[in-house]
């Protein structure tokens, strides 16, 4: 883990602190437009008879051991166009044996978070970022498409920053399986999308049949055990601050697959008491957290697919201020949960075998924390105009974002950009300069094997 590496943090008011790093996206899309052209029929380099054949001809002497690790650094989306190039090609990109080897080198390091801080404008306006924790492979960061740009474009007439409505702009709303929910607006959503950015397969959900506000929203995928998966949900629904409202309720929306129909529905929980607007927690298990301000040491887990609500008490060390903590899923199905004070900064993890409950994994003092990480200590403190000691006392040192789903690393705020805060080392590494807050954070993970969006079923004209 390269958590170490010394990166120097922008100096407060220095015009190059606010220069956003595309370098990565500008790479992945050279790599990936090269490969295209070849790949995909457009204009190549001219090639004469005798060279192409002296090409083959070096090709089809290389054994099937040192053309499959040629093949292995493709991006998935150009290994089946290459199966049409020749019966050799074909029957090893579909070898069982080579298929397994293939994912198990990538899946590793497609794990990581997405970071999305500001709206995307297609087709190349802001990328969202893609945090992987450990340094990932050449060959892996070629393949994944981290920007999102193979969801539709728009028109060239509506590309202006200026004139764009509040329905042209792309976001990321939930991720699970490997797959990604995305929607085209912000409040007003025009359209939604499930997506896969390793094979660039995406399909385009059917409209909203009624006007539509910003909601939360969950993808669950149901597969036969064996990984395939054989058809997808997207639920929406409101801020559990609604349920529990005089005349609330949830308002939920449900899309499948199976049937390419939308369907609403509204549901009351007379036993919810709480009056606060405590951030949502969206975990790749289709469950939805709730801190609750009613009670500091409870959590609501909303399950969107099951349609129930389970109640999950914290550890008892929780703070009587809450305001800075976070909740999330690990790659796995435990909980894990921080929270930091004016004196101390804990992480738990609840896992489903453990009969304890919450077992505590990391502890350190805020004071040793600053000590430690004294540079971006001081660097937040600066951003806020305020002294470390100050921060301090206002438990707000390093507001906290997220956790990296399988890496025991997580995410905060120094001075308005994202950091990296190792458990195992005790030390935090600049990682972008954006921006951002817990809902803007969106765990992924892809898994050793390919994941296959299942086509849409068409839904029955009536007459």
């Amino acid at each position: 883990m390269d958590l170490l590496r010394p990166r120097r943090l922008p100096v407060v008011g220095d015009a190059a602190s606010n220069l956003v790093p595309e370098e990565h996206s500008r790479k992945n899309r050279q790599v990936l437009g090269e490969c295209s052209r070849g790949a995909s029929g457009g204009r190549a380099p001219h090639v004469g008879p005798r060279t192409a054949e002296l090409q083959k001809k070096s090709m089809d002497i290389l054994c099937d051991n040192i053309v499959e690790e040629i093949l292995r650094r493709l991006p998935a989306k150009y290994l089946h166009r290459l199966r049409a190039v020749s019966r050799r090609y074909n029957d090893l990109v579909i070898s069982p044996g080579f298929v397994a080897r293939y994912w198990q080198s990538h899946a590793p390091h497609l794990s990581g978070v997405f970071l999305q801080t500001e709206p995307l404008i297609r087709p190349w306006g802001h990328f969202p970022d893609f945090l992987a924790g450990s340094p990932r492979p050449s060959a892996t960061e070629s393949m994944f498409a981290s920007d999102l740009g193979f969801l539709p474009h728009l028109p060239e007439s509506e590309l202006q920053v200026e004139t764009m409505g509040d329905t042209k702009k792309i976001l990321i709303v939930h991720s699970t399986a490997g797959l990604l929910l995305c929607c085209r607006g912000r409040n007003n959503v025009g359209q939604y999308y499930v997506c896969n950015p390793v094979s660039w397969q995406w399909v385009s959900l059917p409209e909203l049949p009624w006007s539509h506000y910003r909601q939360y929203g969950i993808l669950s995928v149901t597969d036969n055990g064996d990984g395939i998966i054989r058809c997808f949900q997207v639920f929406l629904f409101n801020h559990p601050m609604d349920w529990h409202k005089t005349g609330g309720d949830l308002d939920l929306k449900v899309f499948s697959s199976d049937t390419g129909q939308w369907r609403g529905t509204a549901r009351r929980f007379s036993h919810l008491n709480d009056h606060g607007h405590s951030p949502l927690f969206l975990g790749q298990s289709g469950t939805a957290y709730y801190t609750t301000h009613g009670a500091k040491d409870l959590v609501m887990a909303y399950n969107c697919a099951h349609g129930s609500i389970q109640i999950i008490p914290l550890p008892d060390s929780v703070p009587e201020s809450p305001r800075n903590r976070c909740i999330g899923e690990r790659q796995g199905g435990s909980l894990r949960h921080a929270h930091i004070d004016s004196s101390v900064f804990e992480v738990w993890d609840l896992r489903q075998e453990s009969e304890n409950g919450w077992t505590l994994v990391h502890q350190v003092s805020v004071m040793e924390l600053a000590q430690r990480n004294l540079e971006e200590a001081t660097y937040s403190a600066k951003c806020e105009r305020s002294t470390v000691q100050g921060l301090i006392n206002s438990d707000s040192l390093f507001p906290l974002l997220g956790f990296h789903p399988t890496e025991d690393i997580i995410y905060m705020d120094v001075g308005h950009y994202v950091a990296a805060y190792s458990m195992e080392q005790g030390t935090m590494r600049y990682e972008s300069p954006r921006q951002c807050f817990h809902n803007d954070l969106f765990s992924y993970g892809h898994p050793a094997h390919p994941v296959v969006i299942p086509t849409i079923k068409e839904a029955p004209v009536l007459v």
